[in-house]
This record gives structure tokens, C-alpha cells and sequence, in this order.
């Protein structure tokens, strides 16, 4: 079958949006070319946005759009829909192939927001007829053959989302992949992939040189009570052997010439005896790169040997997930299962070590008070961190933090889902309102950065403050004229 993979269309409020290649897209292009199939894979998103009223938009025009439908004349058109401000574009590149085509064209949709949304994405998009959720090798693939033999057992598919008789039926999603080594690398020579590692998009300072993206394992097993991350990759850890990795790691040298790496992972540091065998081979291979962990890594496995050899492989800078300077909202409200410890002797290895430490931090988790956030201040004025992120937290679906706020009447059946962002509060409480909430963010990062002028003076004359960049300040202004505005950007979603 002929296969189009596409990105869908989307508003955001920003200007700036990181390009890094889409890997859940290309593992899946990857597998169905090794299927036999014939895949073309588009990203209309990438260049530079039009600005618009509602914001930002990145994608072709309708147009456009309806040029490459009818270039590659499809079977299946599979949309990459992470968000809910690319739910409008997914329904736009539907309803334009179901123009072109007709009714027999079959439309699938994947990606973050189906593994999260489930029933509400066939509903937003009735243009499209399927959905699948979390990770989708092995399911898409059933699901073409399915279609191939013109079969009609949806319900034998898992995780995938479909209409029957008017009705929006939602299989479980039950079956991951174990052997992560079986997979195919992504299929990133199926894109014009120097688009995504020349676009200047820097994450925590790495991006100025030619970048792609890794994912060395997948899921967590922490659970915690906001993140919806397990929705998409299930709830076990699942690694891929350390020699699978620095052979994808040197494709990515050799092939396409990646100086940079982003290693996406949300648990990297799972398996540190894995870490360290993964950083030896790279030194043994002498693969000249830097990288870093912009989703942040556990701190349980930390030790000194760790923190050296992520060095001595190229480790540019590491982000941690503290959270809370609070134990009770970091450990009882979020179920990080860390402690105050660990985390200072994370920071101190890798500090060591030479590598710059950035810690995210979550505000606005039901239960916070200004005493809890208090000691969020205090603590990390204590902790030698290079940088900080700070950003509110999002209730997503499914997750436990979004049935404790339903049962407790903090979310009504009204809730708007249509901007899934990180810097504008979602909901409040009686411990906050969210002008509360907006100056606990700038008083968190002002007493951040004052009370650690020495510390980053020294790392400057050092050259570590490679995180620092004119983006950063770019979007630091962003934010603080987002966050200081009282103009509802809930519209910034394009629907």
C-alpha cells in the first residue's frame, strides 16, 4: 500500500517552536517500509510561521496541502496529532484528502493527543475514520493489513479508535514492544532531515551545530500523579541494549553528520550500569558529540563514575525533574518517590563531573501553599543548579492528578483543552489564584538567579553556560509578557 505520514498543521502563541525530527513518525514509517510498503513522509510545519491573529500558524496552506494529496496519491494518510492546538490541522488535512479522494481514502490519526484524548479526537476530526493510541509499530501494521484484506474486525486492533455504527469505540491499548532492538531506526533519510538539524533551534544550549534526536528507551515506571507520558509508551520501562543504541548513535555520525544529539528519554539514568556502558562504547568509538537530556533524567542511580563517563562521552548538560523544594508536594501530591538527597547528590556529581545541571520545577499542584512554595525557594537557592525551568502544571486526561480535580469539583465539564500549555495556569484553587501563581514563577526564577550570581560567574569563565543563548532570552520575554497579560490566549488553538 502507498502510505503519506504527515504532520499536522498548527497555532501556537510563540513564534519559536523546536525542529527536531518527528521520531514517533519516523519509527513508524520505518517499520511500514520494512513491511513492504510504500511510505512518504511530510512535515508542512517546518519554515517560518505566518503570523495571524490567533497567534502563530505552522503548515502549508490548504493548497498546498491539496498539492502533495494529489503528488502522492495515497492509500492511508497517517496524521501525527500531538497536541490539541494541531487537533484543527489534523481535521484540515482530513477533510482534504476525503476532497480529493473521496470517501474511500482511509485517514488514521496517531500521536500524543489520541493516546491522551481517546474518544474526543474522532469527534473534533469527523473527517477522519481512525485513531491509534501510544506507541503504534506493531498495531499499524495490523491495522494496514486489515485494511489490505478489506476486513472489518476493527476490534481485534489494539489501541485503535474507530466509529462503529455512529458510535466512537475505543479498544484498549494493552500490547507494548518488549524487544525494542527488533525496531527498524527511524527512517529519517524518507525526510530532508538537514531541515531539522540545521534550523537553529537550540534545547538547552545544544542546536547550534547539525542535531538530531534519540530515544534510547521508553516509558517510566514512576507513574507520578501529573504525567500522562505512560498514556503513550505504557507503564513499564523498556530499554534498548547499549550496543543498539551507539549503532543508531553512529549512523546518526557518519550518515547524516549529527554533532549534536538530543536524548529524549523520560527515564535515561534508569539502568545506570546501561548508562555507562552506552557512554563507554562511545568513547571507544571515538564518536565526536555533545549531547544532553532535555526531558530531564531519575536521580535514584546517580553516582560519580556515571556523572564522568557522561562527560567524557560528550555530555554537554543534564536537566533533572525535582519538581518541589517541597517533600510533601513532590513526594505525597506528585509521587516522584525522591528525596531531597538524591537530588543534591545528582546536582553534586555531575557537577563535579563539569557538566551544567538544570532542574525543572512544577507550580500549581493541588495542596500547594505559600509555605510549600516557600520551600521550593529556599531549596534551590541551597542546590549549586546552573539553570532553572519553571512552568505550571497541565491536567491532562487520564492521568491521576486530572480524576483527583474532577472529583473534586476544580474541573467541571466545561474545561478548555485547547491550549495544552505549560505557562499559563490551568486551573486554580483555594491555596492560589493564578495572578498568584504567575508572581510565585517570576519570584522563583529572580531568587534563582540572584542567589547564584557566584556560581554561574564561575561556570562562565569556565565556558559551561553553553544553555545561554539569545533564545533563551527571546523566550524568557515571551513568557513574561504572556504571563503578565490578561488576554485569554485559550483561542490560540485555531478552531
Amino acid at each position: 500500500m502507498k502510505l503519506l505520514l504527515i504532520q499536522a498543521p498548527y497555532f501556537y502563541i510563540h513564534q519559536y517552536a523546536y525542529r527536531t525530527e518527528i521520531l514517533g513518525q519516523l519509527y513508524i514509517a520505518a517499520a511500514a517500509r520494512q513491511a513492504g510498503h510504500e511510505v512518504y513522509v511530510e512535515d508542512p510545519t517546518l519554515g517560518d510561521p505566518t503570523p495571524t491573529p490567533q497567534g502563530f500558524y505552522y503548515g502549508g496552506s490548504p493548497a498546498e496541502l491539496e498539492t502533495t494529496l494529489k503528488r502522492i496519491k495515497p492509500d492511508v494518510v497517517g496524521i501525527t496529532c500531538h497536541n490539541t492546538y494541531s487537533v484543527s490541522g489534523a481535521e484540515m488535512i482530513g477533510s482534504l484528502a476525503k476532497k480529493v479522494f473521496g470517501s474511500h481514502v482511509v485517514t488514521v490519526a496517531g500521536g500524543l493527543y489520541p493516546s491522551v484524548h481517546k474518544d474526543t479526537i474522532l469527534i473534533r476530526c469527523p473527517s477522519l475514520g481512525f485513531a491509534l493510541q501510544g506507541e503504534s509499530e506493531q498495531s499499524f501494521l495490523s491495522f494496514l493489513a486489515l485494511i489490505a484484506a478489506k476486513g472489518e474486525n476493527f476490534e481485534s486492533i489494539d489501541g485503535l479508535i474507530f466509529r462503529r455504527d455512529d458510535k466512537v469505540v475505543v479498544n484498549k491499548k494493552s500490547r507494548f514492544i518488549d524487544n525494542l532492538d527488533s525496531l527498524p531506526y527511524p527512517a529519517r533519510d524518507l525526510v530532508d532531515i538537514s531541515r531539522y538539524m540545521n534550523s537553529s533551534s537550540r534545547i538547552y544550549g545544544l542546536g547550534n551545530k547539525p542535531v538530531l534526536s534519540l530515544l534510547t528507551s521508553r516509558s517510566c515506571p514512576n507513574k507520578c500523579t501529573f504525567c500522562n507520558m505512560w498514556l503513550v509508551h505504557g507503564p513499564r520501562w523498556r530499554p534498548r541494549s547499549a550496543e543498539n543504541v551507539v549503532g543508531e548513535i553512529s549512523e546518526m555520525v557518519h550518515r547524516y553528520g549529527a554533532q549534536h544529539i538530543f536524548i529524549m528519554d523520560d527515564n535515561f539514568t534508569f539502568d545506570g550500569d546501561r548508562v555507562k556502558s552506552i557512554c563507554e562504547q562511545i568513547i571507544r568509538k571515538e564518536l565526536r558529540i555533545r549531547w544532553n537530556t532535555p526531558n530531564g533524567i531519575s536521580v535514584a542511580k546517580v553516582d560519580k563514575e556515571m556523572a564522568n563517563l557522561m562527560k567524557r562521552s560528550g555530555c554537554a548538560n543534564i536537566c533533572i525533574a525535582i519538581e518541589s523544594g517541597s517533600d510533601y508536594i513532590r513526594n505525597t501530591v506528585m509521587k516522584k518517590r525522591i528525596s531531597k538527597e538524591q537530588i543534591i547528590n545528582s546536582v553534586t556529581c555531575f557537577k563535579a563531573a563539569g557538566i551544567p545541571v538544570g532542574g525543572f520545577l512544577i507550580l500549581g499542584m493541588p495542596g500547594e501553599t505559600a509555605a510549600h512554595f516557600q520551600e521550593t525557594v529556599e531549596f534551590v537557592r541551597k542546590v549549586p543548579l546552573s539553570f532553572i525551568v519553571v512552568s505550571f502544571v497541565y491536567p491532562f486526561p487520564g492521568t491521576k492528578l486530572y480524576e483527583d480535580l474532577i472529583k473534586e469539583g476544580i474541573l467541571g465539564e466545561n474545561f478548555d483543552y485547547t491550549l495544552d500549555c505549560y505557562f499559563k495556569p490551568a486551573f486554580t484553587t483555594k491555596d492560589f489564584t493564578e495572578q498568584d501563581l504567575y508572581k510565585r514563577r517570576w519570584n522563583l526564577l529572580w531568587s534563582f538567579y540572584l542567589s547564584h550570581i557566584p556560581g554561574l560567574t564561575k561556570d562562565l569563565f569556565l565556558g559551561r553556560l553553553n544553555w545561554i543563548g539569545s533564545d533563551l532570552f527571546k523566550r524568557f520575554w515571551r513568557e513574561k509578557i504572556l504571563s503578565t497579560s490578561s488576554k485569554d490566549n485559550s483561542q490560540i488553538s485555531g478552531n
